[in-house]
């Protein structure tokens, strides 16, 4: 959902930065001396995940509006842990998502997007003046319980299967060799694709799962080769790989064994307009729930950061567990 609306000025920011994301590293220095000049702006930079709930804490006494998040998914999540399983603020203030991280795909879909300077100096001018292209977009985050290690985690992109193995090479092939930003992914997505389309066992070895939508039970075990699940509108490189017309909260897309006429079915996919290669019996399949159930013996990712899950353990369930009112500035 998305509105126009106006804001009260000044507005109070409690600014989150984590000086380890990529971005960051080299513009730390740059971004302090942005929001020195706007004392509206209570900036605090977090040296690991533990700072997270006293810096949120801080910022509801101070009475903050919004919350910024500087940093990359993994940092949203860990904020949004803390937003919605603890609830530090009486009522959940709205979100800033700036691109400071590797990928920043949630930035891409409800944050402020491009060079992380010019954000952030978006921003302060916009929480002084109320200059700017302002749109709120409310999405909600998804909540994932289930892991084996009992943690509950928030996010705003599921994946498992094949994708767990795209985050690896991800990290071992394409980010060392200095490909970033959203073409990272891309190069990850392509490569994944080509190797499913070869059978090559690394990308297309399937995973067991299963899986029930909202109250509906399945009891049939899928070999499932990849699946994704997410409440953004859109992913990196504007993919939108969903097509499934039920209202509801969430994406879900599965592809699964056997699988056929992959390079055919990729182009309409990733666009979220099936052809008729995209079909079940090819192995395509995409629908929209409020409520996912998986059974699965291996790992899952929620915005990049890896849980193990098991059957004998129990199901994997993922959920809205906030709306959350993002703030764009264009």
């Amino acid at each position: 959902m998305t509105s126009n609306s106006s804001t009260r000025h000044p507005v109070r920011i409690g600014l989150i930065t984590n000086p380890h994301s990529r971005r960051n590293r080299s513009q730390l220095a740059a971004i302090e001396a942005i929001v020195a000049n706007h004392p509206g702006i209570h900036h605090r930079i977090t040296q690991s995940e533990q700072d997270i709930p006293q810096v949120l804490q801080d910022f509801a006494q101070l009475g903050v509006d919004v919350v910024a998040i500087n940093g990359g998914d993994g940092t949203t999540a860990q904020v949004f842990s803390v937003l919605i399983g603890q609830r530090p603020f009486a009522s959940l203030p709205s979100v800033i998502l700036l691109p400071g991280g590797t990928t920043n795909m949630n930035a891409g879909d409800v944050g402020i997007r491009g060079r992380l300077k010019q954000a952030v100096r978006r921003m302060a001018d916009w929480a002084n003046t109320g200059n700017g292209r302002i749109r709120r977009i409310s999405r909600p985050v998804l909540r994932a319980e289930g892991a084996l290690d009992g943690s509950v985690a928030y996010g705003m992109f599921f994946g498992a299967g094949t994708i767990i193995r795209g985050i690896e090479y991800c990290h071992d092939k394409v980010h060392t060799v200095g490909i970033t930003d959203e073409l990272g992914p891309g190069v990850v997505m392509l490569r994944t694709i080509w190797g499913i389309a070869r059978r090559e066992p690394y990308f297309s070895a399937p995973t067991p799962m299963r899986l029930a939508f909202n109250d509906t039970t399945d009891a049939q075990t899928r070999e499932v080769v990849l699946l994704l699940i997410t409440s953004l509108e859109r992913l990196f490189l504007g993919m939108r790989p969903w097509w499934g017309d039920e209202t509801a909260a969430m994406h879900c897309t599965w592809v699964q064994k056997p699988t056929h006429r992959v390079l055919r079915a990729f182009p309409s996919l990733v666009r979220g307009k099936p052809n008729h290669h995209v079909t079940p019996e090819n192995g395509y399949f995409s629908h929209n729930a409020d409520r996912i159930q998986l059974w699965i013996d291996g790992t899952f990712t929620l915005d990049g950061d890896m849980y193990h899950a098991s059957t004998e353990h129990g199901p994997v369930t993922v959920s809205s567990g906030a709306d959350i009112d993002f703030i764009r500035i264009g």
